[in-house]
């Protein structure tokens, strides 16, 4: 584990202190006017960036309190800062330039027209984006697979209540992916060696499941209701631009690759990302050069949405902040006064509210010691806690980018379905883990 977050999720700041209660505050009023970003008609990366502020106060406080060492607290601080914000930033910056370059080529409108054509029409689609997600998200992430099937479901939409219930589905599947090491808590589960690959695949009857239990919410009492066709039929005969499958096959295996190295050869995964994606674009130039095909890549470069990086930037940091003061060392005390079982549950809603990669990072220095059944059972639902709430994860916060009237309040709408999502997951868990005894 990280010495650096050791050091802040111990606390050097008592929480109960004023400057922890000044952290708390500007964390928690930053967070209120997240939630009201529809009422405010405020964009969410606003508030999100004065979480910032709070360092103002933890360099008062050393500057006040321990001036001799006020250098050596903060590079501390702002090592670990930048060093879990600064790869996301990077990795969702290439991300998007991919994306809206398969874009360009209308790969997704091709994709959207086989579907159409093999006879898939609002009900199907919904379906096929929310398995595709959830299939895919384990290898990809699950920023990746939100920002494909949310742009390709925007593409057909021409109903807004099917694009809010296609996108929650699209979240709720993505963020299942947790059996596999494409998603950032599980392997830092992995990596810190709680859980093999072998005992990750036996997640999937209960995060699939899960997903399978809020689809059917969503579909029966959601989808149903909307009545009548949600999509444009006349997406059925949209081609491909030309070049658009090539593209579509070395950015999967760009991607793939990426990941891979980022696992197998603890490559960081902006290096990684970087130089696969250095290699795509050789590929791009040599369409270009060889085949008279010519992408825009710079102009795709430009729709890249910075206040949606600048909010993941303000959260990492405002929790970061938390950290800082001791606000999660509690989590440790967590682990020491309740029983694995409804501890790990605590710990999947804390990741609906807070960031989730801080969440787990606090559980593994926690050092607790659980059996792999409780492992497991953390990996899940730290994952796919952050669907409780649509800031609660990186897939939340892509749909909310790709379509602005899919806030907060929302997502919030098909609570039962997310909460579905949430408890099934966990029965499934315990039906497989402790009653049939199959897994870990």
């Amino acid at each position: 584990m990280d010495q650096t977050f050791l050091l802040l999720a111990s606390g050097g700041i008592e929480p109960h202190t004023l400057t922890g209660y000044l952290v708390l505050g500007i964390f928690c009023l930053g967070m209120a006017m997240i939630i009201a970003e529809a009422y405010l008609h405020m964009d969410k990366f606003k508030p999100a960036m004065f979480m910032v502020t709070g360092v103002f106060v933890i360099a008062g406080y050393y500057y006040l309190n321990d001036p001799e060492h006020l250098k050596e607290h903060m590079d501390h601080f702002q090592a670990h800062a930048m060093g879990e914000f600064c790869p996301l930033l990077i990795f969702m910056a290439i991300m998007w330039v991919i994306v809206e370059m398969m874009n360009e080529r209308n790969v997704f409108g091709g994709l959207n027209s086989l579907l159409l054509r093999m006879g898939l029409r609002s009900r199907g689609m919904f379906w096929a984006s929310g398995f595709l997600s959830a299939i895919l998200s384990p290898f990809l992430n699950n920023i990746t697979t939100a920002m494909i099937f949310g742009k390709s479901i925007q593409n057909i939409s021409k109903d807004q209540r099917y694009t809010h219930v296609a996108f929650c589905n699209i979240i709720l599947a993505s963020n299942s992916g947790v059996w596999f090491i494409g998603t950032a808590t599980t392997l830092m589960v992995y990596l810190n060696g709680k859980i093999t690959i072998g005992q990750l695949f036996w997640l999937i009857p209960p995060a699939l499941g899960g997903w399978i239990v809020s689809a059917l919410v969503l579909d029966y009492f959601y989808l149903r209701k909307i009545g009548g066709e949600s999509i444009d039929p006349g997406c059925a005969n949209e081609p491909v631009k030309r070049g658009g499958i090539p593209l579509a096959i070395a950015s999967f295996f760009a991607i793939l690759l990426g990941v891979l190295a980022n696992v197998f050869l603890k490559i960081d995964i902006s290096f990684a990302m970087s130089g696969t994606f250095g290699c795509l674009m050789l590929f791009v130039w040599g369409l270009k050069k060889f085949h008279g095909i010519h992408m825009p890549w710079a102009q795709q470069l430009q729709k890249v949405e910075w206040n949606t990086l600048l909010f993941f930037v303000g959260i990492i940091i405002g929790v970061g902040c938390l950290g800082a003061c001791g606000w999660l060392g509690y989590i440790k005390q967590l682990f020491e006064q309740v029983n694995p079982t409804l501890c790990n549950t605590i710990l999947g809603v804390l990741s609906g509210i807070l960031d989730n990669v801080p969440v787990e990072a606090a559980a593994l220095a926690a050092q607790p010691t659980m059996t792999p059944s409780q492992w497991a059972l953390n990996t899940m639902m730290v994952g796919i806690g952050g669907s409780l709430t649509v800031i609660g994860s990186a897939a939340g916060v892509m749909c909310m980018s790709l379509e602005k009237t899919y806030t907060f309040g929302a997502h919030f709408r098909f609570l039962p379905a997310i909460l579905a999502n949430f408890f099934a997951s966990l029965a499934l868990w315990y039906l497989q883990y402790e009653v049939l005894k199959l897994g870990c």
